[in-house]
């Protein structure tokens, strides 16, 4: 008897531990030495954690999924300064991620015809104006979805900072917005096309965009640690959000972007995006539940306007060769999902380096080169140089400032040549006066919006303006002490 009951309890630890090891198809975060299917987990996890060292990453979380089933769940690294643990259920601000969000819930409403893909914004939001009081008639829904309205990236770029009214307020505020290109002319990727379709969907529903997210998005796909609205995270449990300054990671506090969520602002965990992921794979199906028609999917997922480097944009999806794809960053996070027809890749992070998203993008790839069983394309750059080549650049630049202001009140003991005062005032015209100028005009073209350079490259961005500017100020000095020398020369001589 008590044989038989050894045998039993044997039997019983060996489910239980089974269970804990491995509930339909996930590998819970850190449990490293764990496999499942055909991924090779050991490696992932040495090239995630090798890339998140290399990069000075705070945290980061993986999903990846097959066909219906979660092959792997992982958190790496912290979600705050209080070291607390990044894990598959912390939530990460998406960033332009949720524009696929936006975009399925928009469809959604065209399969029960409550939206016509063809019909004008007007017919949604009677009193919808931009500049261009023709223009505004002639943008559609689909306009908006496929980036192809007219509305430039710069002003979409520019209403990142300006999330703090309401999504209404905030395009009421598009009355005297320009557009750079004729309504369906080509694809300008618009932050403010995604905020307008949220509206839309506040308009047609009569619900909030946050509600109508929860209820027929997040509720039905089981994504229990995803929000519109960060205030509705009562267990604070959303990963605090890093920024690079100098090079040095920071932990910041975001902006208010209410208006502005329906375009990069929602927030959601690994667990969670791996549900999405499934949805997305399979024809809209999660669990036997429909959230979207195979049609509509198909063709949310097929390629509309053209990117440029053999890139197409879909709705709310970027598409090309290797698959169907969106990343997203905000001020202090970044995200990127992946589609390749049979896996899906979900890569988030809490932090935001500007001068290095092409290492962030890179992580992704290499992750779906293991998936495939390839080699990843491994760099053994070092990202810091980056800020330490630029840092010591700007470091330069700003002695030399100081010592020129210094000099303007130095005691000049000889006497000042013509051929010197000429190459003097020669050097303030170009570089105090010429160039200063030519860079606080351009820049925008040359950085982009002041309030996003500053917002997205803290430290380095505010002293891209503020050196033209103090060089500007520099000049106006040294303008009047030669003017001075001048008049005195005059009436002495």
């Amino acid at each position: 008897m008590q044989k038989k009951q050894f045998i039993i309890g044997k039997i019983i630890l060996i489910v239980i531990l089974m269970l804990m090891r491995s509930v339909n198809g996930v590998v819970f975060a850190n449990d490293n030495e764990s496999t499942n299917g055909n991924l090779d987990i050991s490696t992932i996890d040495e090239f995630m954690t090798k890339e998140i060292e290399r990069l000075n990453i705070p945290g980061a979380s993986l999903a990846i999924v097959k066909g219906d089933q979660v092959e792997y769940l992982q958190g790496y690294g912290v979600s705050n300064p209080d070291g607390t643990e990044m894990t598959s259920q912390t939530p990460v601000v998406l960033g332009s991620t949720t524009k696929s969000f936006t975009a399925l819930a928009i469809m959604q409403l065209v399969g029960q015809g409550k939206i016509n893909l063809e019909e004008q914004v007007q017919s949604y939001i009677p009193w919808f104006q931009i500049a261009d009081e023709e223009a505004s008639k002639k943008i559609t829904i689909l306009h908006l979805l496929n980036h192809t309205s007219g509305l430039s990236t710069n002003d979409g770029q520019v209403s990142i900072s300006q999330g703090d009214k309401t999504l209404k307020e905030h395009i009421q505020s598009l009355s005297n917005t320009e557009l750079t290109y004729p309504v369906g002319d080509q694809n300008q990727y618009s932050n403010l096309n995604y905020n307008i379709l949220g509206l839309v969907i506040e308009e047609v529903t009569n619900k909030s965009y946050k509600e109508y997210i929860n209820e027929f998005i997040f509720k039905p796909l089981e994504m229990n640690n995803s929000y519109a609205d960060p205030n509705d995270d009562i267990n604070n449990t959303i990963a605090a959000g890093y920024q690079t300054v100098f090079g040095v990671k920071m932990p910041t506090k975001q902006l208010i972007h209410e208006g502005t969520v329906s375009s990069g602002y929602l927030i959601s965990s690994a667990e969670d995006m791996a549900n999405y992921m499934i949805a997305q794979l399979n024809q809209g199906e999660f669990k036997g539940k429909s959230i979207l028609s195979a049609n509509a999917v198909n063709t949310m997922h097929h390629p509309s306007s053209f990117m440029g480097n053999d890139t197409y944009y879909a709705m709310g999806w970027e598409v090309n060769n290797e698959g169907i794809y969106h990343n997203g960053w905000t001020e202090n996070t970044y995200s990127k999902v992946v589609l390749d027809g049979e896996y899906g890749i979900s890569l988030q992070i809490n932090s935001m380096d500007y001068f290095n998203l092409n290492e962030y993008d890179a992580i992704t790839s290499g992750i779906n080169n293991l998936v495939h069983n390839e080699e990843p394309s491994i760099s053994d750059s070092n990202p810091f140089m980056k800020y330490v080549i630029i840092d010591l650049i700007l470091l330069a630049i700003v002695a030399l400032i100081v010592w020129s202001a210094y000099r303007i009140f130095k005691p000049e003991n000889r006497k000042v040549t013509t051929f010197r005062r000429n190459l003097n005032g020669l050097s303030i015209v170009i570089f105090n006066w010429l160039l200063p100028l030519i860079i606080l005009i351009g820049f925008t073209k040359l950085f982009g919006p002041l309030s996003t350079v500053t917002l997205f490259a803290p430290g380095i961005g505010h002293l891209l303006f503020l050196i033209p500017l103090i060089l500007l100020i520099v000049g106006v000095v040294k303008l009047g002490k030669v003017t001075l020398i001048v008049k005195k020369n005059t009436l002495d001589a």
